[in-house]
């Protein structure tokens, strides 16, 4: 049975976005959970209106590395939108 732990990493997600992307206006419906030994971790993250989505890939590219980094053998999944 799946385990719920979003609380742990929803404030540790909040702050990598507030400091480092200033692009993203907001994360939502974020979910981490596990079953067994395997994490997972996603969410849905909204991009400010004046970002251009051109730069999408590039800025989801370092979030993904910045929270592999900080959430090792987790599975990240990050689904955006345009504000």
């Amino acid at each position: 049975m799946p385990f719920d732990f979003s609380d742990e990493y929803k404030e540790v997600v909040q702050n990598i976005l507030t400091d480092r992307f200033s692009q993203v206006s907001k994360i939502y419906d974020l979910k981490a959970r596990s079953k067994g030994e395997r994490k997972f971790l996603e969410f849905r993250l909204e991009f400010k209106k004046g970002t251009h989505p051109l730069e999408y890939p590039k800025i989801l590219e370092s979030l993904l590395d910045d929270l592999k980094q900080e959430f090792p053998y987790t599975e990240i999944i990050i689904y955006p939108n345009q504000g």
